[in-house]
């Protein structure tokens, strides 16, 4: 049962850390958007390109 709860625990922390930043867009400049890319690295890219990145598991935002 401890096993358990501290798995949901762990769970419920991780997922709240990511989705602060994946539903908050912030701008660049121009037609560009922050990306954090693979929780490492933050990029400016093309609006256009957003989408790919985000399939990919990044998220909206500076990392």
């Amino acid at each position: 049962m401890k096993l358990f709860t501290a798995l949901v625990l762990v769970l419920a922390v991780s997922a709240c850390g990511q989705m602060h930043h994946r539903h908050r867009v912030q701008k660049a400049g121009g037609d560009t958007v922050f990306v954090c890319h693979k929780g490492k690295k933050t990029l400016e890219i093309p609006r256009e390109a957003a989408d790919a990145h985000i399939a990919h598991g990044d998220w909206y935002g500076r990392c």
